[in-house]
């Protein structure tokens, strides 16, 4: 392996925090960005894969609290419990605190009330790591939002710098047809077929994380509208956008900038903690190699449902100890792309 395994991480957590504050910069956080959001950001995927990687950037996740304390109204609960539940996303805990801390002034109150009675770890532990690793040292003060979730963090200050998400741009258009519209999973729906020039129900409910059922229904309500039209081939129905309808709002490039956010931030999810673990330092070259191994094996599903192809390179053609660095070299060249 070229590289280290401590540089392995330190530039993977990096690209990955980038992301995130690209991302967040440009729905309103208060922060910086070196490259400008061009795609409509998926909020509540995006909120998920933060609650896990920014426990290593206290800076960023307090600064995603203040913007919720904003903006909050405008998140699909429901749908975070969805992802959480479909996708596996792991931060339960961290989520059930932050609803905590929401419900406690957001004119939704009760929606966020009920998911921070959903999840908690019995265990304590510390919120914040160093991005060497090794957890901050526990203060004296603890949050006691976070701490009745069982994790133990500095008082949370809010700062009050976040701004309301922008009224104009790509990347907030999912918030701002919820703003529009309500929150439900039209909005979702509508970011879909933007993005596309038909697609059936089964791969719009997959896509955007909700059921089925439901999402069948809603587009066949929305045909009512005039805004959308459905066509049937071999029995099955076929939903689009009427043209120029929505255009100047959906499309004003021509189409709608989405990417399929969740399977990407789960496989970024899995890549973080599966190279963060600290057990890895005592292993042997091989093992290592291995536990690459079975990282990938999970990887390339994700990898290739958020349009990504399949940019990892087939384990079994290199044995041993040399997929260790096959690996490290197939994330580098991965990591810049997203």
């Amino acid at each position: 392996m070229g590289t280290s395994l401590n540089e392995f991480k330190e530039t993977i957590l990096e690209k990955i925090l980038d992301l995130l504050w690209r991302q967040w910069t440009a729905i309103g956080v208060s922060g910086y960005s070196r490259v400008e959001e061009s795609h409509v950001v998926d909020p509540e995927a995006l909120l998920l894969l933060t609650l896990t990687v920014a426990r290593y950037d206290a800076r960023l996740f307090d600064e995603v609290l203040d913007w919720l304390g904003v903006n909050g109204d405008f998140l699909n609960v429901q749908r975070l419990q969805n992802l959480i539940r479909q996708a596996d996303f792991q931060a339960k805990a961290e989520l059930s605190a932050v609803a905590e801390i929401l419900g406690q002034k957001s004119s939704v109150a009760l929606k966020w009330k009920k998911l921070a009675a959903k999840y908690c770890q019995e265990k304590e532990s510390p919120l914040f790591f160093m991005k060497d690793g090794r957890p901050m040292p526990t203060p004296k003060e603890c949050d006691r939002f976070f701490s009745r979730h069982g994790l133990l963090r500095p008082v949370f200050k809010k700062r009050s710098l976040a701004q309301p998400f922008p009224k104009e741009g790509m990347p907030s258009l999912l918030l701002r047809l919820r703003a529009l519209f309500g929150v439900n999973l039209r909005c979702e729906i509508l970011c879909i077929l933007g993005a596309v020039d038909e697609i059936h129900p089964s791969l719009v409910a997959k896509l955007i994380g909700q059921g089925p059922r439901s999402t069948q229904n809603v587009l066949a309500e929305m045909v009512r509208s005039g805004v959308v039209q459905v066509r049937t081939s071999a029995r099955e129905k076929i939903y689009a956008l009427v043209p120029s309808k929505l255009d100047k709002l959906l499309r004003p490039d021509g189409w709608t900038p989405w990417v399929n956010s969740i399977p990407l931030f789960r496989a970024l999810e899995i890549l973080w903690l599966g190279v963060a673990n600290p057990k890895l330092e005592t292993l042997e070259p091989l093992v290592v190699a291995s536990e690459w191994r079975r990282l990938a094996r999970e990887l390339k599903p994700l990898l290739g449902a958020s349009g990504m192809g399949q940019p990892l390179r087939e384990d079994a053609l290199f044995p041993g100890e040399k997929y260790r660095e096959i690996f490290a070299e197939d994330i580098s060249r991965i990591l810049p792309k997203v």
